[in-house]
């Protein structure tokens, strides 16, 4: 039998080609002879380096500024003239400090790091967007892009404050060279599903910062003509920012899946397992893992979901099991580890018994 294994990452225990060892292990435990097929796979947010890395990207250091303008050195991946940043390693928001204000937090190194890839000589730059700690609308960005952002009385701004509340006037630029937002929500750029209403209290935002900051978003979506832009909302506002100076956004868990040339390899398969710490609601809204079942219901291969908790599961798996059944949740590496080895040789042991 052959199975193809594209677990997430367990996030606090695992990391995805972790996650995917342990399955492995459970499958050969149970079937010495079984065929495997492993990737790491990400949806545009944490682990998607590891992705291309893993497919020939070469990883490499850049200088840039964090969410609150500190000095940070950052990884990326390139190949030839193309590379891939994730934004949450340079505005994350495990990167903000416990000084440091949520409503002040900015874009510019996401910007920054651009455009030294571009005088590097990068024609081609993917950028992942998910985890930040910034809901800036990606003004910050805009302005290191070289776009005119000024204040109520025509000056350039100073980021005094949020750059939202201090732009009343923009004019922006088309980036001479390709660049490609990769996001895991299809959130709008303002209102009750847009970055501050839905992310804002998770940064730390109080309830009259979230009301002033999407005021001013539904401004800005009017300016750069972000109306009904699906996915436009993510990273606090970053991919409209991206979409505004003529790049695209797209599904990172679609483009990712494509990179990895899972069409064809489904094809090959008898089972997928796929599979993340949490699997809820928001696992079938452009996450990698609601993207994998839907994909393997187009290839007609049976999916199983192992999880660390399930609280919704997603139509179209053949099941999708918590790890931790009948015992406490844990984030220990090893333990994670050897329950989802355990589940997996249990769960095949089941299914070679259905099939006699």
């Amino acid at each position: 039998m052959r199975h193809l294994i594209l677990m997430d990452t367990f996030k606090g225990s695992l990391a995805s080609k972790e996650a995917a060892e342990a399955v492995a292990a459970g499958i050969l435990q149970q079937d010495p002879s079984a065929i495997i097929d492993q990737s790491p796979v990400a949806d545009g947010g944490e682990g998607t380096l590891a992705v291309y890395a893993a497919g020939g990207y070469e990883i490499r250091t850049e200088w840039t500024v964090d969410l609150a303008g500190r000095p940070c050195e950052v990884m990326y991946a390139q190949h030839e003239q193309e590379a891939v940043i994730e934004v949450a390693q340079i505005c994350g928001l495990s990167m903000r400090h416990e000084t440091d204000d949520p409503f002040l937090l900015h874009t510019k190194g996401v910007g920054h790091l651009v455009q030294t890839l571009r005088r590097k000589g990068m024609t081609k730059i993917r950028v992942a967007l998910g985890g930040t700690g910034t809901t800036d609308g990606g003004l910050g960005f805009l302005h290191e892009m070289g776009c005119s952002l000024r204040d109520a009385e025509d000056r350039p701004i100073r980021f005094h404050t949020n750059p939202l509340v201090e732009t009343r006037r923009l004019a922006c630029i088309d980036a001479p060279f390709s660049l490609e937002a990769l996001v895991d929500v299809r959130s709008h750029y303002s209102g009750q599903d847009g970055p501050a209403y839905l992310f804002g209290p998770q940064k730390g935002l109080r309830r009259n910062e979230i009301e002033c900051l999407d005021q001013r978003l539904k401004e800005m979506e009017t300016i750069l003509k972000l109306e009904n832009i699906q996915g436009a909302g993510a990273a606090g506002g970053l991919g409209g920012a991206i979409h505004a100076v003529g790049g695209t956004i797209v599904s990172g868990a679609q483009s990712i899946l494509a990179y990895l040339g899972c069409e064809e390899r489904l094809r090959k398969a008898d089972y997928v397992w796929t599979g993340e710490g949490k699997v809820d609601r928001q696992s079938q809204l452009g996450k990698i893992t609601g993207e994998i079942v839907r994909s393997a219901g187009i290839a007609q291969v049976p999916c199983l979901i192992l999880a660390g908790i399930v609280e919704e599961k997603i139509p179209g798996a053949l099941d999708c099991r918590s790890i931790h059944i009948d015992r406490p949740v844990t984030l220990d590496k090893e333990q994670t580890f050897a329950r989802l080895t355990e589940q997996a040789s249990i769960w095949l042991k089941e299914l070679s018994r259905e099939q006699g």
